[in-house]
């Protein structure tokens, strides 16, 4: 019997990330991977963890581990609101399962069939992932090195679009943070049009350096639906993230987040709130930002040494990728191929883009690594790059 002609339209509309393949080929043991947007594991706070587990377990026991009410755990979604910039209620934050579920929620409530949605060229591909399975259509906005180009986005917009979807801080892929003249175009560019906004901030933590721009949730709170994460400055196995915005379109993402899931998970709760209190937070995000600056410096510093002249890099302020763009003629994503049998491993670009394009560039992921393994993966790459420009690709010695 098969089950495929009983499947849903919205079903037929699921498909596996798009970069799936290339991270399954990244697993082996033996092969340098620049690939998965982790967090770096030994950052994980396992002490902390295990004495606050006792806590938890002790002072709150029966109701860490009971159904709890969908919004979430009151004392974090107070502590969540109070660290926030801008003027955000408790009361109007709910406590998500993942900031992936933010785009989920967003989509299901706000998307039709056939509607336009404005996203960045390039941007988060497991978001679209997600946003295609409701249907809509795609409209790219070009990118420089300050974020969306105010002319891009208008252009996009004056076609009637339902939302815009954008990453700010430390964009995934590019690592571009967003400017705060940018920050503010959007804002205005989204009220004159009224479209609403679904600011997606899993990197804004992660600031190495410069000073931090307001969240365009700042700028057009009546129009801004901002998502948050616990995942990059604790552990992503937790699966807590946070989101907020006009209360009218809260009342709608609760109901729709009651309906999928009812809640996020009541211990992971109550064991993040344990970890936010005596100051754990604020030494455990300045520790992490020490760290993956001290990694973004080494792979720079091995891409300043071994990549040819014409790939571009750009070095990001913060977040946890490089992007690189190779000439129009060379294509990344057949290039993986030869990467993996050299035995290191990035993810082509091309799945980032809402069309068929970015063939020619490439996201590095610098959370994982060591220094020497940094150092050896650059070189294959160096190297591999440097042939394909060449116009050969020869064994390495």
């Amino acid at each position: 019997m098969s089950l495929d002609a009983h499947f849903s339209q919205l079903a037929r509309r699921i498909e596996p990330a798009a970069i799936r393949k290339v991270m399954a080929l990244a697993s082996a043991p033996d092969v340098i991977a620049f690939t998965g947007g982790k967090p770096a594991p030994n950052l994980f706070p396992l002490e902390a963890i295990r004495q606050k587990t006792s806590t938890v377990l002790d002072e709150h026991g029966p109701e860490s581990l009971q159904y709890a009410s969908t919004d979430g755990y009151l004392p974090l979604r107070q502590w969540v609101a109070g660290r926030l910039p801008g003027d955000i209620k408790a009361e109007n934050l709910m406590i998500i399962s993942g900031s992936q579920q933010a785009i989920d929620l967003v989509g299901r409530v706000f998307i039709d069939p056939g509607d336009k949605v404005v996203v960045a060229a390039p941007t988060y591909t497991a978001a679209l992932t997600t946003l295609r399975v409701y249907g809509p259509e795609f409209l790219e906005v070009e990118c420089d090195g300050d974020g969306m180009l105010p002319e891009s986005l208008e252009a996009a917009l004056q076609q009637g679009v339902k939302l815009i979807y954008a990453v700010p801080n430390f964009m995934n892929p590019t690592g571009v943070d967003m400017s705060r003249e940018r920050r503010q175009q959007l804002a205005d560019l989204a009220r004159q049009y009224d479209v609403p906004v679904l600011e997606d901030d899993p990197y804004g933590d992660l600031r190495f350096e410069g000073e931090t721009p307001p969240n365009v949730y700042e700028l057009a709170p009546e129009r801004t639906i901002y998502a948050g994460t616990f995942s990059k400055i604790l552990m992503p196995g937790l699966r807590l993230g946070w989101l907020t915005g006009p209360p009218v379109a809260m009342n709608k993402l609760l109901y729709a987040k009651q309906a999928g899931d009812l809640q996020a998970a009541t211990y992971s709760q109550h064991l993040v709130y344990e970890l936010t209190r005596d100051g754990f937070m604020d030494a455990q995000i300045a520790h992490i930002r020490e760290y993956y600056q001290q990694q973004r410096d080494w792979m720079m510093a091995a891409i300043r040494r071994y990549f040819p002249a014409e790939a571009k890099v750009r070095e990001p302020a913060g977040g946890l990728f490089i992007w690189v763009e190779l000439p129009e003629h060379i294509n990344a994503t057949e290039l993986i191929h030869e990467a993996i049998n050299r035995k290191v491993a990035y993810v082509p670009g091309s799945p980032f883009f809402a069309s068929d394009r970015g063939h020619n560039t490439l996201r590095l992921s610098f959370s994982l690594n060591d220094q020497a393994s940094i150092e050896e993966g650059i070189r294959r790459l160096g190297g591999l790059f440097t042939e394909a420009l060449a116009g050969s690709l020869l064994d390495e010695a």
